[in-house]
């Protein structure tokens, strides 16, 4: 999957989540500042992407995840570790 797919993805469930529409959506929003997303709003959007993904984020990681970029490359590395698993 693209990152640009990833994004599309993110940004829907983003707004299914808070129900706010986010137009001007970039890598480098913030997800705190930039989205008003409190620690509520961050929960069920990790439970949303654990979800539709099928993959697990751990605690530690969403401590490192400030803007849409880094919640892209968390995905990433997660998807791509994931079909590893899959491909040995």
């Amino acid at each position: 999957m693209s990152r640009k797919e990833l994004a599309s993805i993110v940004h829907e469930l983003l707004e299914k989540e808070t129900g706010e529409s986010y137009p001007g959506l970039e890598e480098s929003t913030s997800l705190r500042e930039g989205l008003n997303l409190d620690s509520l709003d961050m929960a069920g959007l990790v439970l949303h992407m654990e979800s539709r993904f099928a993959i697990q984020i751990e605690t530690e990681l969403l401590e490192s995840i400030a803007t849409v970029g880094d919640m892209l490359d968390v995905l990433e590395q997660k998807l791509e570790s994931k079909a590893g698993r899959h491909a040995a």
